[in-house]
């Protein structure tokens, strides 16, 4: 048993941990992320689900717990750590006063803009087509 678990974890060594972290391309975050914010699996993410989500995402980037995402905390968050482009794209989108930290409530501040852009028909409700990727161009 013993050489079974050192020979796999010599196989994850090699292979880069990609089992530990996962690379999606585009197509495949997409579908990941927004199964995880339509948590009722009915295929539209709803305002409620989509807030619920964003409340548990600021509390896993929070980890000090005072209310206060730091980009030290982003950095050692788990979100950063499986999505760096994501939550750092996140993180700049939610740091509406540009002080190098984001509130809880510039985080739902700038998610209602968010879920308001996306939701083209205006029905409280996003669809796959209507769900869209934070833009991730270069984090400053």
């Amino acid at each position: 048993m013993l050489k079974i678990a050192l020979l796999l974890t010599l196989l994850l060594g090699i292979s880069g941990c990609s089992l530990l972290k996962p690379h999606y391309n585009a197509q495949q975050m997409h579908s990941y992320l927004f199964n995880k914010f339509d948590e009722d699996g009915d295929g539209l993410i709803t305002k409620e689900e989509y807030f619920d989500f964003i409340e548990y995402r600021f509390d896993q980037m929070d980890l000090d717990g005072d209310g206060i995402i730091t980009k030290e905390e982003l950095y050692n968050s788990r979100f950063y750590t499986y999505l760096p482009a994501l939550a750092q794209a996140v993180f700049r989108d939610s740091d509406l006063d540009k002080s190098g930290t984001v509130t809880y409530k510039e985080m739902v501040k700038s998610e209602e803009i968010r879920f308001s852009q996306m939701d083209r028909d205006q029905d409280g409700a996003l669809t796959p087509e209507e769900f869209m990727v934070n833009n991730m161009d270069e984090f400053i």
